[in-house]
């Protein structure tokens, strides 16, 4: 009977994140999200955490919600920044308030609980976790993820030696000046998605890196406080972006102008690869601006972007390459070492401007997720200081 009650807790607890969270938490036939729940949180800890709003609060209004199941305000504190230093919501360095007070959120699945909970290391990365956070992936939430008109979390942005000078490149789709622009730390931290395919025993197959994940501003701070990253500087930083273009690394930063992180991803270890990989025409699903096309006058059929290329969008046909336009997501890879020049990045009619920031890249999914009256709903909410 207990374990019924506890199974309960479990999916009143998905069924809250569903509804609240911008990118939905729906349930599997197979139960991985259940699964998953249980490796991250105690059924205690879920109770708490059905407290928590989608936008980050101070501990003040959460103890508002809180306080007549007799939990007293330090109490609540430190079990929010237990969840916190176990990846299961979002607080620290990452949710800090203006005049910098401890603020605490809901976290999204992914970008969230599956990368946080490994890079705090509170809690042991079994195969379990990583099978039960896969299963979940590629049952349900790549559909999630991923949705047709309706900004993704992360975007690409081409390599800069693959633009050629004719093109005009905006800031937010150039690196170096996202680079230099940048006002606060960088911290490279350890891949996630890598070392989850560690446990499986399916080693990247790219390269042997771990530290390929980079964070800017308050999430350096975070990663440098309590992920084990190490600080590196903006001409590091450039350095390594080199090194991982010759490795074929395709550069994903958060889909906004001011990203606060940028993943530098394989197609065979990066989560958000392997469920784009999923659709049938994953460039349908990509916010990027470019697309690569060949000029089968200078192609030589070498291979070499062939076996560079994370997606498989080329091959050779009548001895050149050729693009899958279903396929390329427009990183550059192919475009920047392909000696003879034969490989160009086009940009597309359409330019895709990415959110001003994270806040608003949650807002345009929230948006297309409420439709215009749940938008409405949720704005009366924030006004008065609801729990949303």
């Amino acid at each position: 009977m207990e374990q019924v009650v506890i199974q309960d807790i479990y999916r009143q607890f998905q069924q809250y994140l569903d509804e609240h969270l911008p990118v939905r938490f729906p349930p599997t036939k197979s139960g991985a999200e259940i699964r998953f729940l249980k490796k991250v949180f105690t059924p205690e800890e879920v109770k708490l955490a059905m407290n928590l709003s989608v936008l980050p609060e101070p501990l003040e209004r959460i103890f508002d919600r809180v306080k007549e199941s007799g939990i007293s305000y330090e109490e609540l504190e430190k079990k929010l920044d237990t969840l916190v230093q176990k990846g299961a919501i979002m607080g620290g360095e990452m949710t800090v308030g203006k005049k910098g007070e401890k603020q605490y959120s809901l976290a999204p699945f992914a970008v969230g609980m599956f990368e946080f909970t490994p890079l705090y290391k509170t809690i042991a990365i079994t195969k379990d976790f990583v099978e039960a956070a896969h299963e979940y992936m590629d049952e349900v939430y790549y559909k999630e993820f991923y949705k047709k008109d309706t900004p993704s979390q992360m975007r690409t942005i081409p390599i800069e030696k693959s633009i050629t000078p004719e093109h005009h490149i905006s800031t937010y789709d150039n690196i170096k000046q996202i680079i230099e622009n940048l006002d606060g730390p960088i911290a490279v931290a350890r891949c996630v998605c890598r070392e989850c395919m560690d446990v499986l025993g399916h080693s990247c197959s790219v390269n042997d890196i771990r530290e390929t994940c980079i964070g800017f501003g308050n999430m350096a701070k975070e990663a440098l406080k309590s992920w084990g990253a190490r600080e590196i500087t903006k001409s590091e930083t450039l350095e390594l972006l080199d090194k991982f273009q010759e490795l074929g690394f395709i550069l994903q930063p958060e889909n906004a102008q001011n990203p606060s992180y940028l993943c530098c991803c394989c197609g065979d270890c990066c989560a958000n690869l392997r469920m784009v990989k999923q659709f049938p025409r994953p460039a349908e699903y990509f916010s990027s601006n470019y697309y690569a096309e060949v000029n089968p006058e200078l192609c030589t059929g070498c291979e070499t972007c062939i076996n560079l290329c994370q997606m498989n969008a080329l091959t050779i046909e009548n001895n050149h390459s050729n693009v899958n336009l279903d396929l390329c997501i427009g990183c550059g890879n192919c475009a920047a070492t392909c000696e003879n020049g034969a490989i160009s990045l086009k940009k597309k009619e359409k330019e895709m401007v990415p959110p001003k920031n994270q806040d608003a890249m949650y807002q345009k999914i929230m948006m297309k997720k409420k439709g215009l009256g749940g938008t409405l709903k949720m704005m009366g909410k924030m006004i008065l200081k609801k729990k949303i």
